[in-house]
């Protein structure tokens, strides 16, 4: 006698739909079945990879390490392939931040310079830099963090380490805005994902702002909505997308979900500011002893009138070394129901967003052997790649599995990596 049986096989989960009680949102049956939990290392490279992040299509990831290399892949059905390899100039001690316009016309990156590069996709030769202080191009004691194109890819704004915030016209080369937008180093900042005009920026001073560039005045910028309750610098921020949630991510080993219709109040600004300064004297989240010791989380200064007004407090990873990265699942596969991240022990975590529960964490030392910095969940596919100080990038896929009880096993699934392209699945 033998008895077959089926886990998570998503054919099964189509045809059973048709008799569930929930048939108003079927989808909403098969998500919870479809976690990545598989994983593998894809590609390496000679150093450590900063950034790695799908296009909004799915088509394209584009890729960035310490050596100034930046990889971009043509992403089919279950395979990547290597298309484009860019050698970057100007890039010191390692390249901080890349991105691919939206219209996917012009890779943007900048290091640890003065300046935000900026060349065609097709067209390497063409590179331009953009300098972020007004005097020549080897005399500027700043470097941005955190790059991105507008909604239209005709600007790029900017975040830098002296808490300004620079927007770019790309067609003529010239600055349209510099603000003091912070008291500290701009780790995160981005346009909308929908309009040129909404602005979200985060930084050492441990609070997210929004800006609306309609009625900001360079003079005296003033952010039209404040977010406080982080006790250190925030790393990371990411839109949803509907001009309502915000997730961040922090030194403060929390990520957290914000409402953009709940502001803080101006008042608490001066205690969260020095509860934060606190906290930035007491840990040095650069400081890899503090992983082989007790816990970062653990030497953070809690003040109980702190003030908190984020919706929700996503827990467990570790953020330390470098500006960990925290995003939004994408809609089409998840619902945008969970938040992902990296984190320093080589970990990929993902939340349950209403309730902020764990639902999954990669195991230690299974994985990557050093820091997790980047991660990009596919648009439209349950596979997640994760971008490692160890130069690896890998792959954290859902398995459909078919498994025979009492007469043997079997499995479905590829695990290939062949000369002309990568297969994840």
């Amino acid at each position: 006698y033998q008895r077959r049986v089926r886990a998570r096989n998503i054919l099964h989960e189509i045809e059973a739909r048709k008799y569930s009680s929930i048939s108003n949102y079927p989808s909403a049956h098969i998500v919870p079945t479809l976690l990545p939990t598989n994983f593998r290392v894809i590609t390496r490279f000679h150093k450590d990879v900063y950034c790695g992040e799908f296009t909004s299509d799915g088509k394209l990831f584009i890729a960035a390490s310490k050596s100034g290399e930046i990889r971009v892949y043509r992403v089919g059905h279950n395979k990547m392939e290597v298309v484009k390899t860019y050698l970057c100039r100007d890039v010191r001690w390692s390249i901080i931040d890349c991105k691919l316009s939206p219209d996917q016309r012009f890779i943007a990156y900048s290091s640890w310079s003065g300046n935000v590069h900026f060349f065609p996709y097709q067209k390497k030769s063409c590179e331009m830099f953009l300098s972020l202080s007004d005097h020549s191009y080897y005399h500027c004691a700043t470097c941005a963090f955190s790059v991105s194109f507008s909604a239209d890819s005709t600007e790029l704004i900017a975040g830098t380490t002296d808490g300004r915030a620079i927007i770019f016209d790309l067609e003529r080369g010239n600055k349209l805005v510099s603000l003091d937008a912070h008291i500290a180093d701009v780790n995160t900042i981005t346009f909308s994902n929908q309009t040129n005009h909404i602005i979200y920026s985060g930084a050492d001073d441990g609070i997210l702002k929004v800006w609306d560039r309609r009625i900001l005045s360079e003079s005296h910028p003033e952010p039209v909505s404040i977010f406080i309750g982080h006790r250190h610098g925030i790393t990371f921020q990411d839109s949803k997308g509907d001009f309502r949630y915000i997730l961040t991510n922090s030194k403060d080993q929390t990520a957290k979900l914000w409402d953009t219709r709940r502001p803080s109040k101006l008042s608490d600004v001066a205690l969260a500011q020095r509860v934060v300064r606190t906290n930035f004297l007491m840990l040095d989240y650069r400081n890899e002893q503090e992983l082989t010791s007790l816990r970062p989380r653990n030497k953070l200064v809690f003040d109980p009138t702190h003030v908190d007004d984020s919706l929700q407090t996503f827990t467990g990873h570790t953020v330390s070394t470098t500006l960990i990265r925290a995003r939004f699942s994408p809609s089409f596969s998840s619902l945008q129901k969970y938040a992902y991240s990296g984190s320093a022990t080589g970990q990929l975590f993902i939340w349950d967003l209403a309730s902020g529960a764990e639902v999954f964490r990669s195991k230690p030392g299974k994985c990557h052997k050093n820091v997790v910095r980047d991660v990009s969940w596919h648009p439209h596919e349950p596979v997640i790649l994760t971008s490692s100080l160890d130069g690896t990038v890998g792959c954290t896929q859902w398995r459909d599995e078919e498994v025979e009880c009492g007469g043997g096993a079997t499995e479905r699934y590829a695990d290939e990596y062949m000369d002309e392209g990568i297969y994840w699945l």
